[in-house]
């Protein structure tokens, strides 16, 4: 997959990144915090970057499954893409917040043991950062797709999940209703967004028909009732730009910048949140400006972003991988 990547993609997956951390340092930060006199609520629209991360992520790990010779090719490559970041991120996020303080969102040393597992949430232990919780979606998804994978029913997904797209919306409208447990395990809030990726990737391989075709209507127009009509239009958006990138009509998109942003994404994503607050509440202190405070926040966070990248990401992906070849030979 590294090989034949769509540059348009990895950008998507950092115009995603860059909407959620704006999300946070505006809208997310004066509710939690308050910003001096800063409007704000244009931000809230950032959130949404998470179901296009969500969209990429279902695109990507059905390709995945799709090239992997065995199930332990694909355990190996999600564990050593997600899991070492994952621990660094956590562990610096978990030290800085115990250096520094954050009111509302210090967690205990037990509690941040547990977040090594990534499962942890549905212990009902408390996340080192907020924006944890779509790990859990993450893996979640992962467990099921891999499911179908050893059970030989992959090229079935679209069929199989559905009618859970259907149970969502019966669920939104009141007719039915199922145990906030359940709504996790079958990701009943954020299915449509996964699987919408699974329908584009068969439409750029020429494996879609009429059936997928009208199961990535049905998540689309799923997201209407679940969600609300504003966030229908902005998904509506991201189907059309999800199909001129999968279609190779945004190669624009590909600039080095933009590429650069999408390759350092997910340690972004991870690091962003709780660390930029207390960057914000620090320069706050000393009388700097809230515009100023936000762009040195996202300066700073985008610097600890390239390094995990660089330093942690890449060589542990490089040694875990090279390791399980070597054993697997």
């Amino acid at each position: 997959m590294e090989k034949n990547r769509l540059l348009e993609l990895d950008a998507l997956r950092g115009l995603a990144a860059i909407a959620v951390v704006i999300y946070h340092y505006f809208y997310r930060y004066d509710i939690l915090y308050g910003h001096e006199g800063l409007s704000t609520e244009w931000a809230q629209l950032g959130k949404l970057g998470v179901q296009l991360f969500f969209m990429v992520s279902g695109f990507v790990i059905y390709w995945t499954l799709n090239r992997v010779d065995k199930p332990l090719d694909f355990l190996v490559s999600r564990f050593s893409r997600l899991y070492p970041t994952f621990w660094f991120s956590a562990l610096l996020t978990f030290t800085i917040i115990s250096f520094f303080g954050l009111p509302g969102r210090e967690i205990n040393l037990h509690h941040a043991i547990m977040n090594a597992f990534m499962f942890h949430e549905y212990a009902g232990i408390k996340h080192i950062d907020g924006v944890y919780w779509t790990l859990t979606i993450e893996l979640t998804f992962y467990f099921w797709i891999f499911i179908f994978f050893i059970t030989g029913v992959l090229k079935y997904t679209e069929y199989l999940f559905s009618p859970l797209i259907m149970i969502s919306v019966l669920q939104s409208q009141g007719l039915i209703e199922f145990s906030e447990l359940i709504n996790k395990i079958l990701m009943l809030q954020y299915l449509s967004y996964f699987l919408a990726g699974i329908c584009f990737y068969k439409l750029m391989n020429r494996l879609a028909n009429k059936f997928t075709y009208a199961i990535l209507m049905l998540c689309m127009v799923s997201t209407l009732f679940v969600f609300s009509k504003g966030v229908f239009l902005i998904t509506s958006a991201f189907y059309l730009l999800f199909f001129l990138a999968v279609s190779g009509r945004l190669k624009f998109l590909s600039i080095k910048p933009l590429v650069i942003l999408g390759s350092i994404s997910y340690s972004l994503y991870l690091l962003h949140q709780n660390i930029g607050y207390i960057v914000i509440n620090k320069l706050y202190n000393i009388g700097v400006n809230p515009i100023l405070s936000i762009i040195l926040a996202i300066l700073t966070t985008l610097s600890l972003a390239y390094l995990t990248t660089r330093f942690v990401e890449k060589p542990s992906l490089i040694v875990i991988r090279n390791a399980y070849r070597k054993i697997s030979a």
